[in-house]
């Protein structure tokens, strides 16, 4: 009987050991996974139909100005809808570059970006607003909520049929800082 008992406890022993074993070395492979996607970064797009902003004073919309600012929805995977906000600055060259920011209920994003004319079409009459496209890039400078401290980058594609009314395509990767463990 005491054979039995001692039997009992040491395969009882081994059991736990081994269940012990499995517990702690599946955090390691979650956090390996998990430092590898933090490596690499998670893909994400995005989709913004963004309004030219009448400037705080001004009662019409002058299309051709050299800085201002756009407002609109945001549709993206994975974050969701929401809505963005991008500020701009025209160089001699014709590029834009400025700020943006993306509202979603768990968190913003925000960075910078530059686009460069492509396919861009005269306007037809002076009194007229043109067609223009670009391509560029943008980078994840930081967010806050569910992604603070968000990095980034990727393309950016944007177009416009009057001047007015902006279409950006962004496609591109970002990673959010390893959560902390206690």
């Amino acid at each position: 009987m005491k054979r039995i008992c001692l039997l009992g406890a040491a395969i009882a022993g081994i059991l736990i050991l081994g269940v012990a074993t499995a517990l702690a070395a599946t955090p390691n492979a979650t956090s390996a996974k998990a430092k590898s996607k933090a490596t690499s970064g998670t893909k994400f797009s995005a989709t913004d139909d963004l309004s030219l902003q009448v400037p705080s004073g001004a009662t019409d919309v002058t299309a051709d100005e050299q800085s201002g600012a756009e407002a609109g929805a945001v549709s993206s995977k994975p974050f969701g809808k929401g809505f963005a906000f991008v500020s701009y600055t025209t160089a001699l060259s014709g590029n834009l570059t400025g700020k943006w920011q993306q509202w979603f209920k768990t968190g913003t994003l925000y960075g910078t970006y530059v686009l460069t004319p492509s396919d861009n079409t005269p306007p037809t009459t002076s009194t007229s607003f043109a067609a223009a496209s670009y391509t560029g890039t943008f980078v994840i400078k930081g967010g806050s909520g569910a992604y603070a401290k968000a990095t980034g980058k990727g393309t950016l594609k944007a177009s416009t049929s009057d001047s007015v009314h902006f279409v950006f395509k962004e496609s591109g990767k970002y990673k959010l800082p390893a959560a902390a463990t206690s």
